[in-house]
Parts: C-alpha cells; structure tokens; sequence
C-alpha cells in the first residue's frame, strides 16, 4: 500500500499544479462612420432603444461560433465581458449617436416614453460568425412614435448584414461583429432619416 502511494504522490502534484486557462472577456465596440455625416431635418430629437430581442443560441456568456448549418460551438474561454444584449445595445446606441447628429439617442426607453421621442425596436434574427470568420448579423427594426403622439410607426425592416472575415480567431470575430453592428446602424439611421 505505501507503494502505490508513493507512486500516486508525484501524479497528485502534477495535478494540483496545472490549472485551467483563464478566460478571455471581450466586448463590441462603437465603429466610427465611414463618411461625413450631416444632420437631416426629418430626424427625431430623442431616439430611444425599446425592445432588443436575442437568440437564446448567443445569449450567453460564452462567444458563440457556427461550424455548419446545424452546429454551434461556444468558446468557453472566450466570453462576454457583459451580458450580449447589454452590449449590443449600448454599442449600437453609440454608433447610431456617430450617425444621427443633433439627436439624443438613449440606450433604453424606460416605460414612460415622453412625447416627440421615437422608440426603436430591435429582434436580432442571428448574430455569430462561421467557420471560415465571417459574421452574420440578421436583425429586424422597427421605429414607432412615443409619448402617444399618434405618429406613423415604420416597419418592420429587415436587414442581413455579413462582414467578411479578417480571421478565425475570436479576436478578429469580435472586430467583425463591431463592424457589422455599426453597418446595421448605417441602415438604420438611413431609415430613420426618410
């Protein structure tokens, strides 16, 4: 019996000192305009974010990949530094500021939407990169006026944005999924402005 002891001892400490890797936290980050951006009359003062609406596939801590059309894979040490849809709405609030000068845009409408606000709401369809890197983010919008003002509300409109992939790394995924954020935001503060 002491034998296998002494023969189990150096295997316990071979354990005890490896470790399990530490997680990465990443968050999506607020991409510039690529252009000169104007201001338009036809745009509300006050623009808050209502309703954003995930996928239970990427509401999660862990970034979320697709191998093919019927499997995912999450990266357990890469992760959210937040939750995914506390990010993706401060970030696209942010980027629709960059768009939408002389607008306030607010990330969350609260539940007494004052009178001239509009109130964005956004359905995310899918939002997550492929294999190869590239990001697929199909969402839909809608805009509606608050405060009971009884203006029109516009849509729902579907947009499908893709960003090519710049690697398969969960860094260059990130980037990706910034950069198709902000073109959703283009999109979207084009509609507005109609």
């Amino acid at each position: 019996g002491l034998r296998n002891a002494a023969l189990a001892a150096p295997l316990l400490v071979l354990a005890a000192c490896q470790s399990t890797p530490e997680s990465r936290l990443y968050t999506l980050a607020v991409v510039p305009p690529a252009g000169t951006v104007q201001p338009a009359r036809s745009v509300p003062q006050i623009l808050a974010l209502g309703s954003l609406d995930l996928p239970m596939l990427i509401d999660r801590p862990q970034i979320v990949r697709r191998i093919d059309g019927n499997r995912v894979e999450t990266l357990e040490f890469d992760r959210w530094a937040e939750p995914l849809a506390d990010g993706l709405r401060s970030t696209l609030a942010g980027d629709l500021s960059a768009r939408l000068p002389g607008t306030t845009v607010l990330p969350t409408a609260g539940s007494n939407v004052a009178e001239g606000t509009a109130v964005l709401a956004v359905t995310v369809l899918r939002f997550d990169a492929d294999a190869a890197g590239k990001v697929v983010l199909d969402a839909q919008w809608s805009l509606s006026p608050g405060g009971g003002s009884g203006g029109r509300k516009s849509g729902p409109t579907r947009e499908i944005v893709e960003v090519p992939s710049a690697g398969t790394g969960p860094d260059a995924q990130v980037r990706a999924m910034s950069q198709a954020v902000g073109t959703l935001a283009d999109r979207i503060a084009a509609g507005v402005r109609r």
